[in-house]
């Protein structure tokens, strides 16, 4: 179902200085381009100092100053992050609590890993036809660099930190639409990606001992990839047809960061010229939730797009899920 939804603005937030693959070589005692070789990302941003409500703040206001509004103009927020900044309360009144002069407003999570931002922009879709929402702001923020394994480093480097938020509203004058989605998860992938503690069934009252490993992410990276490789297929031709939609209509294609191996196959599988793809996993590596749409802000403000423009946006999650989103610009 075709829903008026256009991108009104984006921005991005990216803490400090990138830090580049040779110094963590060196970090780790592993000879010089190693993590860049197995990872595919030879830079990436680490949070010392922010905290991810902050980034998010940053990120939001970028957005803000792009579309010409203000704070006090959003009817609803979003947050739709992959990682939580505590427990309770949740992201979004974390950020909320960033605008002190806000009288109150719809805020709440979407959580979905890296899918998070995705499906918000469904959601969002879905409450801007109902017309209690004129304007909705998403905001994805991440910090993956607190629980990385650098004993396993395959997993390790590929990770950055930063956040994106996109500001949207209804405006079916101009024929921008969210034209269909997708959303699909297959459990035998459940154990692949995750972090085991922080919930209540790990939880650090229970720990009989250390609680740090409980902490870290862990992935299963083969195990993923070929969960993935037999399942898109089938997941693309869905989408597509599903909204009447063949791949040669297909403008542009902005994919989740999950990895230099993902991005291969996507582009295979696709037969798609490379550079109708968006790809930032070298610089930036891969964000989790902010992946995506810090990805449809460089489309949108680095890349020749135009009124009509067909974009599918699609990537993966711990789960395993897959989601794909069609938009017209």
């Amino acid at each position: 179902m075709k829903r008026s939804f256009k991108v009104v603005g984006s921005g991005i937030y990216l803490p400090g200085a990138p830090v580049l693959s040779t110094v963590l070589d060196e970090r780790h005692h592993l000879a010089r381009g190693s993590i860049e070789a197995r990872c595919g990302v030879s830079a990436r941003h680490y949070a010392e100092h922010e905290s991810a409500s902050e980034m998010a703040q940053a990120a939001l206001d970028a957005a803000l100053h792009q579309a010409g509004l203000t704070f006090a103009e959003i009817d609803t927020l979003i947050a739709a992050s992959g990682t939580m900044e505590q427990a309770i309360p949740c992201n979004a009144a974390k950020i909320l609590a960033r605008y002190p002069d806000c009288p109150g407003i719809t805020a709440f999570d979407i959580n979905m890993t890296c899918l998070s931002a995705l499906i918000a922009m469904e959601t969002a879709a879905s409450m801007l036809l109902s017309g209690n929402n004129r304007i909705i702001a998403i905001v994805s923020s991440d910090i993956a660099s607190v629980g990385l394994n650098w004993k396993q480093v395959e997993t390790a480097g590929l990770f950055g930190d930063g956040a994106a938020a996109l500001i949207i509203r209804a405006a079916p004058q101009t024929g921008s639409t969210l034209d269909g989605s997708l959303f699909r998860t297959y459990p035998q992938g459940v154990d692949y990606c995750q972090i085991a503690g922080g919930g209540s069934l790990f939880h650090p009252s229970k720990a009989p001992d250390d609680y740090h490993p409980y902490g870290m992410f862990q992935m299963q990276g083969k195990d993923l990839y070929r969960l993935t490789a037999k399942v898109i297929d089938s997941f693309i031709g869905e989408l597509l047809s599903n909204n009447d939609t063949a791949l040669d209509q297909i403008d542009w294609v902005v994919p989740h960061q999950a990895s230099g191996a993902a991005l291969e196959h996507l582009i295979k599988r696709l037969s798609v010229d490379p550079d109708k793809v968006v790809q930032l996993l070298a610089s930036r590596g891969n964000q989790i939730a902010v992946s995506l749409p810090a990805a449809l802000h460089e489309l949108l403000t680095t890349r020749p797009v135009k009124a009509g423009d067909r974009i599918m946006m699609i990537g993966t999650s711990a789960g395993l899920s897959l989601g794909g989103v069609l938009l017209t610009l």
